[in-house]
């Protein structure tokens, strides 16, 4: 059994949603958000993004491509190499090099896909710290995750929105699958540290994927539920589920 890192997961949402989580006023005091266009060799996609400490989450414009499911999981991993040994456990054995532009940014392999949920493994590699804005923090990266992310956040002038925002890490996703996609994804020899993956049936001809993300908060923000699209995110002291379908 292989240890992974619960490194983002993503949601595609519908016009509504990605309005409201771009121009509300409660998700732009909650953490560091930017909309941002990637532009990779292999494909272009536009997202709003919303980074914690370790972890993230990514809402897909509904006109984006969704890389093959209209929810994902990308695992992580932080020891220089790691990647290989995951991938083999996972029997994938082709290893992908995905660049931020003409920048590296990450090694990645995906197992045999589900149909609703996307997945994938990766490692950051050291040359995109050296090649996307190497002048921001931190100083010193190494492979983490939270050393891209303080990147991220620098790149686009969110650093003390990621500090003393609400939002500090996702802690657990509610995710619904058909049995046979059910069966594939308890046969993994992966076990995913720090995060809890909660996999439930999905109801007879309703869509699988990604239901909620659960999220730790860095202080409490009493109990409230804030519509946002729709969708709906409950705070409850420390803790907020954030509930997409």
């Amino acid at each position: 059994m292989s240890d992974v890192l619960l490194n983002h997961f993503y949601v595609t949402s519908d016009r509504a949603t990605f309005e409201a989580t771009e121009r509300g006023d409660f998700l732009q005091g909650f953490g560091a958000l930017e909309k941002r266009t990637t532009v990779r060799k292999d494909t272009t996609y536009t997202g709003l993004y919303l980074y914690g400490e370790h972890t993230y989450l990514e809402l897909l414009h509904p006109d984006s491509a969704s890389f093959g499911a209209l929810s994902g999981i990308a695992y992580g991993v932080e020891t220089p190499g790691g990647l290989v040994e995951v991938c083999q456990a996972m029997g994938a054995s082709r290893l992908e090099e995905v660049s931020r532009g003409d920048v590296p940014w990450f090694r990645s392999c995906r197992p045999e896909q589900l149909r609703d949920l996307a997945e994938w493994v990766m490692e950051y590699v050291p040359a995109f710290f050296r090649g996307f804005h190497p002048e921001l923090p931190p100083s010193r990266p190494g492979i983490a995750r939270s050393d891209a992310l303080t990147r991220y956040a620098a790149s686009c002038g969110k650093l003390r929105e990621r500090a003393e925002g609400l939002f500090e890490d996702v802690v657990a996703l509610e995710i619904a699958l058909g049995r046979r996609d059910a069966d594939v994804w308890s046969a993994r020899p992966i076990r995913v540290a720090g995060a809890d993956i909660r996999i439930s049936p999905a109801q007879d001809g309703s869509r699988g994927g990604i239901l909620a993300a659960h999220l730790r908060l860095r202080r409490d923000a009493g109990s409230s539920v804030q519509p946002i699209g729709s969708t709906t995110l409950s705070l409850d002291g420390r803790s907020a589920v954030w509930r997409f379908q």
